[in-house]
């Protein structure tokens, strides 16, 4: 019972509890009976089951203690980004905040009665749910790699031990910049400890006094600030840890005040300034866009710092003048338009692109500059030239003064180094030895710096270079953060650590450090995060460029002179890129620059100086505005070469919006380039489907590029496209996919994309795309499969990673779903034969190590490939693959995978149309007789297809089809004696209605092909697996079609003994449900009989029938005969009326009523094709009847000269019988004939050219046709009280039911016509007047209105039916149709009474 509850399905519930509540609950429970078995390893295995499955319970109320001790060590940096958040957030409330410190017990101050906002407790609410969410996701996570850990060790028939990655548990948001200079190290990555811990509230300091200055705005900063950092952390370098002091409480921080315009304002602290964050320190702060005046923050920067350059001259009077606030506005430029737009551009080192407080001691003021109009149309920008000359002759001049700082600055001395200043060896790369910028745990547990591991493995290292270990990843993982926050507290701990290690990256040139500290200011913010939404894309792209990484060395791939010339050069090209009114100027500096760029070689130097967010704006700015096709060429393949060599570059192009928007129109426009910014920028989804490049895009990989070879861009246009179509048919949601899809169809792409794959790059993408294209329209299968060379589809399995190799399955899996299974098996061959290595064994080695989900569908094509020859003995191939698909059905816990294994099982059938759907089912119901859904799948088809051809192929098709089905259904049913059926077992008790549908199909399919493959004993497995199932759907199931297949299923079993002894004790229960079904399907009756004539059922239980209506004919006369034919009854009466009637339905309907006889018509008699009736009567006339759906018409009328009263015709004579003895002759060509053999006939039958005669003296009379003799068939004995005849006689199936008179308690006799022996007899003591048979029963009426029931099989009495006739009324013609449904008798007294036999 645990094992089921531990099972559940956590996404519902039972009984009202949650399954994940129950399922956890169970795991702890087998922990401990396994336990107590001790069997640690499995016990252990439950406990982390338990976490996973229901983290929050696990560590709230099941096992809080043991979440503490495997879990809370982990979980540091997430209590601390709670502990600043919640900080934040009640500092908002608490009055007088400022002077509380960090380490004091909000709790207490919350608890006075504070009032807090609506939308405070609101956030505080969210941030309590967000931070029990992150600990419940990360023991989550947590919990799956000591599983992964535990199954690792275990395994021990693997030869190669995959170590699993250790995780990280990062917080939803890291701190905002900053925040470590005024946190505890313990706050913030230290747990949040009860009250009873020690916290108290206490005031800061107030040794650090506001200091009120007229002037220039600065920062000041105390001593005290630096005494009391001091003291804060000290470093044991015996233990390697970074020690808490307990004079915590004594850490401040300084008031800063700023004078400006007589008014006192308080700083904002840097947590919440809205500048802009280093990449390394996490994310960034978003400003806002304003296109008004925005005020630039005050750039802080510490006096104290050993690092001051005395060099650096003061800023000019005039640029100090008072409160003057630098103005910030996005630079729009529009083609030939007049509007006017200005910007200003501070100077502020704050904007800079370190984003980090100056090491050069500065006064940080903010400068005016003079706002000046632009009248050019083609562009405009607020900017004048002389001041940007000066700014720019002020970069040159720091670049100097800075060079004589570098060499003290980049190299660390040993001996201005104390023990407590030198870093921990866990914060220095082993292969650099410097500090770490962008540390990465590898799968082996060490860290490096990423440049440098990636560097390692650029040069073809497969192992770490510490452990010597194998790296089973193909891509590195994601920056640790954890160890990042560490190494900022451990600096912000010690205000005295040199420069050196205040900056992690190893010191670049001094014109880069130059830039850094006084670049040009970019007007524009970019600080929204950056969605990487196909990081694998782009990781593949940088390891196949040629280029060199970027050297972060002093010593260039160019000599330093040379560097610093290139940038001089480019300064006045830059100045007048940024600041020019003139179009034409700014287009010949766009050359000039990537004529420099290029002689730099890409130099890390001036690829700081070109990415500054101003510079960046302008290249924008010539996007926009410029017409001319080779300078926009020029700006994007600057821009892109920018991005290629720092991914820093295109965050700031993606931060506004319309740069994407301003490329996403030049390729529209016909520029085939910008695909490739595009594509390096990799916008969201969202911002690609906003733009509707689709047609765009499809065009562009239409097109026959023009060979350029002045610009060599990182990739060609074309595998941009390629790249982006990928990235928005990946993105959204299944619908939009689909539609996405559909768009790449109508546009034509599929033909141009086909021809891409001859080219190695952008295989990927295209199989994806091509993938995307038949999910969302199946049709176009056979258009791919008409153009395609698999050769490299083939090629990048071979050679791809898993994850190709998983698109490349995908792809030929849906690709060889085709509605014609000749060409099927041509696709199958060439997969087969193409290649240079065994596609077989290398599908099934993937198979061996692919990922669950991926392993139905390497499977099914595996097999598929197998059986393109007959099934021999013995097939690896085969086996495994089957193996498989049974292994994927078996999995209760993954109902996904199941999924995908029926979805596999029916793709291999391969019954499929034109259109890509698959109509296994429906052809399934076809064969049960329920055609409807098939007949209208075909009609679809011969619409699509031309009639000719359809039917020219249809019969080849289908005999291919009939085939493979065989071939499939014998592998399957034969595998491990049939433990596919097992499987289906388990698949159709599921609780998922969609599965448990297709799976029906599946079990159906394969028990019908048990009547059509060798029998090899497997028969036996599927009945002990399915018949009962089969037979709970047929009682259960609510849904038509189910009913159907249940029928069909257990039709196969009712030529099995030991099956039909199972039928046998669901007989009384199904047999009446099987009645409702007997009008859908065909193979009802089979199973119905089955079940009537088994003999451990009483036929009597199973009987029952129902009146329905009796029907008055008494205008007429009395009913004289009744026949039934084609849903049609037809009644003739003692006037000469014959009736129509319709019986369709349960209640016969008159449709017709002629008279054209002139007296009674005693008989009515059906041709076996159903087409003619033949009516005789007291008239002497014969009739013949042309029969129609809604009328009867005379078509022929025969004087015969005598009455008849009995009669039966086919096409060449017609027999009746008249008033004397023997039998009438009626050739229709009007020559009539007398066969007397002296007795009165009282019934005749007709089967060939044997005419049966029922006489009087109890006998029956055979007439040969041909040579018109007759002779005694049958003599019966005779009474010498009363008279003995045979009053009725009727032929089926070769079998001759004779009724008459009863004698000896016998009224009727069962003959066999090939034999002429007694078969059966009727043991009643009624005399047997009419008979009638259906298919499953005989009917014999007496005079009285008796009617009993006998089985056809067994001739066994099954029940007696009393027609309610009146008085001396008696039967005169019954008549059942061969369904066995109805049952209709007429009466003397003009009575027609019907019965529904269900």
């Amino acid at each position: 019972m645990l094992q089921v509850c531990a099972m559940l399905n956590s996404n519902q519930k039972t009984a009202g509890v949650p399954n994940f509540y129950l399922s956890a609950w169970a795991h702890l429970n087998l922990a401990y009976l396994w336990k107590l078995r001790n069997n640690v390893h499995n016990s252990v295995l439950h406990i982390l089951d338990m976490f996973v499955v229901d983290p929050f319970f696990s560590r709230i109320d099941f096992t809080p203690e043991l979440w503490k001790e495997l879990f809370l060590p982990h979980m540091g940096s997430i209590f601390g980004w709670y502990s600043e958040e919640r900080h934040r957030l009640v500092m908002e409330v608490i009055p007088d905040s400022s002077d509380l410190s960090f380490t004091i017990d909000l709790d207490q101050f919350l608890n006075e009665s504070l009032i807090m906002r609506p939308d405070q407790v609101e956030k505080l609410q969210k941030l309590e749910q967000l931070f029990g969410e992150s600990l419940d996701e990360s023991t989550r996570l947590y919990a799956k790699y000591f599983k992964d850990c535990m199954n690792s060790n275990s395994d021990s028939t693997s030869s190669k031990k995959v170590i699993p990655m250790l995780p990280i548990a990062e917080p939803p948001m890291t701190p905002l910049h900053e925040v470590s200079r005024s946190i505890p190290d313990f706050v913030k990555f230290g747990p949040i400890l009860p009250k009873s811990a020690g916290f108290s509230p206490f005031l800061k300091s107030k040794e650090g006094t506001s200091e009120t200055r007229r002037g220039p705005r600065r920062m000041n900063l105390t001593s005290s600030a630096s005494e009391n950092l001091e003291h804060s952390a000290i470093w044991d370098p015996q233990e390697g840890l970074i020690e808490e002091n307990e004079d915590d409480s004594d850490y401040q921080e300084d008031d800063v005040n700023v004078d400006s315009d007589d008014q006192v304002k308080k700083l904002p602290s840097p947590s919440s300034s809205k500048m802009i964050e280093n990449k390394e320190t996490g994310p960034k702060v978003q400003p806002s866009r304003m296109k008004g005046p925005l005020y630039s923050p005050t750039v802080f920067s510490s006096i104290s710092s050993p690092k001051t350059s005395p060099k650096i001259s003061p800023p000019k009077p005039d640029e100090q003048s008072g409160n003057v606030h630098a103005t910030l506005l996005r630079l729009k430029s529009t083609r030939l338009t007049d509007t006017t737009s200005a910007a200003s551009l501070p100077v502020s080192p704050s904007l800079s692109s370190d984003f980090s407080n100056s090491p050069v001691d500065s006064d940080g003021e903010a400068m005016e500059v003079p706002q000046s109009c632009r009248q050019n149309s083609s562009r405009r920008r607020s900017m004048s030239n002389e001041t940007a000359i000066s700014h720019v002759s002020k970069n040159s001049s720091l670049n100097e003064d800075n060079e004589g700082n570098q060499s003290s600055a980049s190299l660390p001395s040993s001996e201005k180094m104390s023990t407590k200043l030198r870093p921990p060896k866990d914060f220095v790369c082993p292969i650099t030895g410097q500090i770490f910028c962008d540390p990465v745990t590898l799968e082996t547990g060490q860290t490096y710096e990423r440049k440098a591991i990636q560097e390692w493995l650029k040069r073809g290292n497969t192992s770490c270079p510490i452990t010597r270990q194998p790296l089973s990843a193909s891509t590195l993982p994601k920056t640790n953060y954890v160890l990042k926050r560490l190494m900022t507290s451990w600096k912000d701990g010690l205000p005295d650590l040199p420069e050196e290690f205040q900056y992690s990256e190893t010191p670049m040139n001094s014109f880069s450090q130059c830039m850094k500290d006084t670049s040009i200011a970019s007007p524009r913010s970019f600080d929204i995060p950056f969605h990487r939404s196909n990081d694998e894309y782009i990781n593949q792209r940088n390891k196949r460029f040629s280029r060199g990484p970027i050297s972060t060395s002093p010593t260039s791939v160019i000599s330093q002179a040379e560097v610093e010339k290139i940038i001089n050069s480019l300064k006045p090209h830059v100045s007048c890129l940024c600041t020019s009114e003139n179009l034409e100027e700014c287009e010949k500096a766009v050359f000039e620059i990537s004529r420099l760029w290029k002689d730099s070689k890409a130099d890390p130097g001036v690829h700081s100086f070109l990415a500054e967010p101003t510079i960046l704006n302008g290249f924008v700015e010539i996007l926009s505005a410029s017409l001319n096709r080779d300078v926009l060429r020029t700006s994007i393949y600057i821009l892109s070469e920018l991005i290629f060599a720092d991914e820093n570059v295109g965050e700031i192009l993606t931060s506004v919006d319309s740069d994407l928007d301003c490329l996403a129109a030049l390729l529209k426009n016909g520029l085939a380039e910008a695909a490739v910014l595009i594509c390096q920028l990799r916008p969201a989804f969202a911002q690609l489907a906003a733009h509707d490049l689709i047609p765009s895009l499809v065009q562009l990989i239409q097109n026959k590029l023009e060979e350029v070879d002045d610009l060599q861009f990182i990739m060609e246009p074309k595998h941009a496209a390629i790249v982006l179509l990928d990235l928005i048919l990946v993105g959204g949601d299944e619908n939009s996919r689909s539609i996405t899809a559909l768009s790449v169809i109508s546009a034509n792409g599929i033909p141009a994309l086909i021809k891409c794959l001859e080219r190695m790059e952008g295989r990927r993408s295209i199989i994806s795309i091509l993938l995307r294209c038949m999910q969302a329209e199946k049709s176009c299968r056979n258009l791919i499969a008409n153009r395609i060379e698999l050769s490299p589809v083939l090629e990048l399995f071979h050679a791809g990673n898993d994850s190709a190799r998983g698109g490349c399955v995908g792809f030929l899996s849906e690709l060889v779903q085709l509605n014609r299974r000749t060409f099927s098996n041509q696709i199958l061959q060439t997969i087969k034969d193409e290649g240079a290595f065994s596609t077989m064994h290398t599908f099934l080695v993937y198979l061996q190590m692919a990922p669950m989900e991926q392993q139905p569908a390497i499977a099914t094509l595996l097999l598929q490939l197998d059986l393109l020859v007959e099934p021999r003995k013995m097939s690896i191939y085969r086996e495994e693959a089957i193996e498989a698909l049974i292994e994927a059905l078996r999995r209760k816990d993954f109902s996904s995978s199941q999924i995908m294994a029926i979805d596999a099982l029916l793709s291999l059938i391969g019954r499929v149309t034109s259109s890509g759907d698959r109509y296994t089912e429906a052809w399934l119901l076809k064969i049960a007789g329920f055609e409807q859904p098939f007949n209208a799948l075909m009609k679809a088809e011969q619409r699509k297809i031309h009639d000719n051809y359809f039917m020219e192929t249809m019969e080849e098709e289908e005999k291919a089809m009939s085939a493979w089905e065989k071939k499939v259904a014998f592998v399957l049913c034969n595998h491990e004696g049939g433990s596919i059926f097992k499987a289906l077992e388990e698949c159709l008790r599921s609780s998922s209605l969609e599965m448990a549908k297709s799976c029906l199909v599946i079990a159906t399919w394969l028990t019908h092909m048990l009547l059509v493959i060798p029998d090899t004993g497997v028969k036996v497995a599927a009945r002990k697996c399915l018949l009962d199932d089969f037979i709970n759907v047929l009682q259960s199931s609510k849904n038509l079609e189910e009913k159907i297949l249940a029928t069909l299923a257990l039709r196969t079993y009712i030529s099995d003994p030991d099956a039909t002894k199972v039928l046998g004790v669901y007989a009384k229960c199904i047999y009446k449900t099987l009645g409702k079904l007997k009008r859908n399907s065909v193979v009802v009756t089979d199973i119905k009989k089955t079940l009537m004539n088994l003999s451990s059922v009483d036929a009597t239980e199973l009987w029952s029938c129902t009146e329905l209506v009796e029907l008055d004919s008494c205008a007429n006369g009395e009913v004289l005969s009744l026949i039934h034919l084609k849903g049609r009854i037809l009644s003739s009466h003692s006037d000469g009326t014959i009736k129509l009637w319709d019986a369709g339905k349960r209640v016969p309907r008159l449709i017709q009523e002629v008279r054209e006889h002139a007296k009674a018509v005693t008989c009515l008699h059906a041709s076996s094709s159903g087409d003619k009736v033949y009516s005789g009567s007291l008239d002497k006339t014969i009739r013949v009847w042309a029969m129609k759906s809604e009328e009867i018409h005379c078509v022929q009328v025969h004087d015969v000269k005598e009455a008849v009263y009995e009669l039966t015709a086919n096409s060449k004579v017609a027999c009746f019988v008249s008033q004397g003895t023997g039998v009438e002759i009626y050739e229709w060509s009007g020559s009539p004939k007398h066969i007397n053999f002296n007795k009165h006939v009282k019934s005749v039958a007709m089967t060939g050219t044997k005419l049966y005669c029922g006489c009087s003296g109890y006998s029956i009379q055979e007439v040969d046709l041909c040579s018109y003799t007759s002779n005694t068939f049958y003599s019966g004995t005779r009474k010498l009280l009363g008279k003995q005849t045979m009053y009725s006689l009727q032929i089926l199936d070769g079998v001759l039911f004779a009724g008459g008179s009863s004698v000896d308690g016998t009224a009727g006799k069962i003959f066999s016509l090939s034999t002429k022996a007694i078969i059966g007899s009727f043991p009643t003591g009624f005399d047997i007047q009419r008979i009638a048979i259906n298919n499953d029963f005989v009917f014999t009426a007496s005079k009285c209105g008796n009617i009993e029931v006998w089985l056809k099989e067994r001739f066994t009495k099954v029940a007696s039916i009393k027609m309610s006739c009146g008085g001396h009324a008696k039967i005169t013609s019954l008549v059942a149709d061969m369904d066995g449904g109805m049952l209709y008798a007429a009466s003397s007294d003009s009575k027609i009474q019907v019965w529904d036999l269900d």
